[in-house]
């Protein structure tokens, strides 16, 4: 897997337990599984750090629902990380424009 299309989330342990509990209660969604087992391994790994294909970072955030604070502030850096990303394709198109 290339790294086109892919971004990583920064999310506190508390965070990263929130929305793996956040996940477990959220109906189906296309590649649930793959962003629960994702987020499962960042908890036993000890990681903070949380890397996603941009079309499920997309899905989860549009399906995460913020129903304590650790939800809340996990789901805006999911949306902070998803603008970041949107941003430098912008600017990686337009300088491919400009030159």
């Amino acid at each position: 897997m290339g790294t086109e299309g892919v971004m990583s989330v920064k999310w506190t342990r508390a965070e990263l337990a929130a929305v793996r509990e956040a996940i477990e209660v959220t109906p189906l969604f296309d590649g649930r599984a793959d962003v629960r087992t994702t987020v499962r391994n960042a908890l036993r790994a000890n990681r903070r750090v949380v890397v996603l294909e941009r079309e499920q970072a997309e899905r989860l955030a549009t399906h995460l629902v913020p129903v304590d604070m650790q939800i809340a502030i996990a789901k805006v850096k999911l949306l902070r990380a998803l603008r970041d990303l949107k941003r430098a394709e912008e600017l990686d198109s337009d300088d491919v424009r400009a030159a």
